[in-house]
């Protein structure tokens, strides 16, 4: 049996305590395990909510709201339950064990909106869409709202468009180029480039908005006592590292996810950098080297009044140098960034930069699409590429290689949408990097 004729469940909203909390049961036995637990009275109107006593074996779980839903019409396409609980931890997992032992199984990281997608409900860019918004934060969700759609019409119209135009080139690959006259060549190089324009558009706008589509990382770096953790935990609102006036303390990588005001971001604290003699210490140094080379931005700290250290190379214009221990009374240099964890003092206007550095000026209001996953711009660029080929190859007229690289193009947009139906193994790692329940 495929383990997509299965019944799952998950919850929808996490484990976290809350006020309401939703667990999710989705497969060809969820309507008969609701109606188990909470009484066939309460699936007697699909797509109404019910107000149920939901109850296992033994005793009273909850009194909660219960949605029903009849495949197809519901998000996965299969049957579905909903049942929205009090929130608390224990509640949840109480009903979950129990649509388990009703027969269900957990579901897989991605497995309500993989089912939704091979049952026809969304396309890999709404899927893929899904897994943005539920990892993105501050103003992103209102501002994304739409993007996808139109990326997804955008692709298609180019797919139409290319087929289109490779349907004529290869209808006349028995002309020479004079029978076909000079007005026909110009309309099929003038329709290739405005395509062509169209997706180097979409790409360049698909690198310069990828911090928004993900969590940059920023790394907090320099000189042992320099003030890093200090700083981390200030930034943080909670002690998560140690500090102390003994240099080495800082070992390991140390992370946190901080909102700032375009998004989320990693924040990481670091060893301190210098040559030491213990290894554990110069494991710390490695690891740190090796977050530099990966981070979008590094705060290279030293404290006000100390002499200037060097730092590691090739980090280029993603280092960003900040003066610390601004309460220590020092001066620093004119136009430093001077900031103190103790007092707080620069705090606010550096989780500013931070924002705009890695975040740059954000998206404007847009009428285009734009690919909000690292597989949509590879596909982009793909299609861009090969089309860039078909138009080069347009003077001298040589039909037979555009028309193959016409192909390319139009079958790059289908797997870009999904209408080329993709292999099991690029599905597992999609849908891998989704949320449990979504």
């Amino acid at each position: 049996m495929s383990r997509f004729s299965e019944t799952i469940v998950a919850p929808a909203t996490g484990l976290a305590p809350a006020a309401v909390a939703v667990v999710r049961v989705s497969g060809p036995q969820a309507l008969a395990i609701g109606a188990r637990l909470c009484g066939r009275e309460s699936f007697t109107r699909f797509r109404h909510a019910h107000l149920a006593r939901l109850r296992d074996e033994i005793s009273e779980l909850d009194r909660c709201l219960v949605l029903p839903f009849e495949g197809p019409h519901s998000f996965t396409g299969e049957h579905v339950v909903e049942f929205h609980l009090h929130g608390g931890p224990g509640i949840v997992r109480s009903v979950i064990d129990a649509v388990l032992a009703a027969g269900a199984r957990m579901a897989e990281p991605g497995e309500f909106t993989r089912r939704a997608h091979l049952n026809g409900k969304l396309d890999l860019i709404e899927a893929e869409a899904i897994a943005v918004r539920a990892q993105a934060g501050g103003a992103l969700p209102a501002r994304f709202a739409g993007l996808s759609s139109r990326l997804r019409q955008q692709a298609q119209a180019l797919e139409a468009e290319m087929t289109g135009i490779r349907a004529q080139v290869e209808g006349a690959l028995d002309f020479e180029p004079e029978e076909l006259g000079v007005d026909w060549l110009h309309g099929i190089q003038d329709r290739l480039s405005s395509a062509l324009l169209t997706l180097q558009k979409t790409v360049a706008l698909g690198r310069r908005a990828a911090p928004l589509f993900r969590r940059p990382r920023v790394l907090l770096a320099g000189p042992p006592n320099a003030g890093k953790s200090s700083l981390f935990n200030a930034l943080a609102g909670e002690q998560k590292a140690i500090v102390s006036p003994v240099a080495g303390t800082t070992r390991d990588l140390l992370e946190c996810e901080l909102r700032v005001s375009e998004g989320r971001i990693l924040l990481m604290d670091s060893a301190g950098w210098r040559e030491s003699q213990d290894e554990v210490e110069q494991e710390g140094v490695v690891r740190a080297l090796r977050a530099a080379r990966e981070a979008d931005l590094v705060l290279w700290l030293e404290p006000v009044g100390a002499p200037p250290t060097e730092p590691p190379p090739g980090l280029g214009s993603r280092l960003h140098p900040v003066r610390t221990k601004g309460d220590l009374g020092t001066l620093a240099p004119l136009g430093d960034r001077v900031v103190s964890a103790l007092t707080g003092d620069g705090l606010d206007d550096l989780l500013r930069i931070i924002s705009r550095r890695v975040f740059g000026e954000g998206l404007p209001d847009l009428e285009e699409g734009v690919p909000v996953s690292q597989r949509q711009l590879e596909h982009l660029v793909q299609a861009s590429e090969a089309l860039a080929r078909a138009l080069g190859l347009m003077d001298p007229p040589q039909l037979e290689l555009v028309a193959t690289d016409l192909r390319e193009v139009a079958e790059t947009l289908a797997a870009l949408t999904g209408t080329e139906q993709p292999d099991e193994a690029m599905l597992d790692a999609l849908f891998s990097d989704f949320c449990l329940g979504k």
